[in-house]
């Protein structure tokens, strides 16, 4: 029997990297949800075992047409929600309207799809679900207000959830990545003057890090490896956190 898996932000960065990899098993039956579907169609075209579904996370009040409309039948044994989005400003310029806009795609669409997941109907039991978090959720860093705190949110979502699903069998993890080389990481770099730049990468002592580095945990965690592995926070940095 397939197991049907559920990636967020499966058009770039980690969450393409680990659809790849999942793709390769031809006993898992992948679904990504993204806005550009050009990102990935190489993916679309060339495998029957991933739905790529069209969604905006932003809208979370379509979450539940979402489940009634394309996985009404399916019982998932995998989530990882590695959508997310990045803003670096100084205390001063952040409004109420830029923080809850970066937790509504990091924290809240989150909390929404798990609110389905965690249901009977649309989860197994001794099902994995993971969180995308960032080390920057436990360290902080300057001008990373928003960031950091929704970040160090999905922590306390995974410690909570972890016990409340357990009655199920169902491991909720986080994964805390350091910096990884992606779009959102090249946005970020865009941002920030050369200086700045060869100083976020030097605090990382074995350097920042591929998107195929965070990939083995993921499987590690979606795998029946980890069955008693949950309310955990992995931390994959390049020895970020350890300075």
């Amino acid at each position: 029997m397939k197991k049907s898996i559920l990636i967020t932000g499966v058009t770039s960065g980690i969450g393409k990297a680990i659809a790849e990899e999942l793709l390769l098993d031809s006993n898992i039956q992948l679904f990504g949800i993204g806005r550009d579907r050009t990102k990935i169609q190489h993916l679309i075209n060339n495998n029957v075992n991933f739905t790529f579904i069209n969604f905006d996370l932003f809208q979370i009040d379509k979450v539940e047409g979402l489940f009634k409309e394309e996985f009404n039948d399916i019982k998932f044994s995998g989530f990882i929600h590695c959508a997310g989005i990045e803003e670096t400003l100084p205390i001063s310029l952040y409004t109420p309207e830029k923080v809850r806009s970066i937790f509504q795609i990091n924290v809240f669409s989150a909390i929404e799809l798990l609110r389905f997941l965690s249901k009977k109907k649309h989860s197994l039991d001794g099902a994995s679900f993971i969180l995308m978090s960032s080390v920057m959720g436990e360290l902080g860093q300057a001008g990373k207000v928003g960031y950091c705190s929704s970040k160090a949110a999905l922590l306390g979502v995974v410690k909570s959830l972890a016990l409340e699903l357990s009655k199920r069998v169902i491991r909720v993890n986080a994964v805390l990545p350091g910096i990884v080389n992606t779009p959102l990481t090249e946005k970020l770099f865009e941002q920030l003057d050369e200086e700045n730049v060869r100083k976020i990468k030097s605090m990382h002592p074995i350097g920042i890090g591929e998107v195929s580095d965070v990939v083995g945990i993921l499987m590690y965690l979606l795998s029946d490896k980890s069955k008693w592995v949950t309310g955990q926070n992995f931390k994959i940095d390049g020895g970020y956190s350890i300075q």
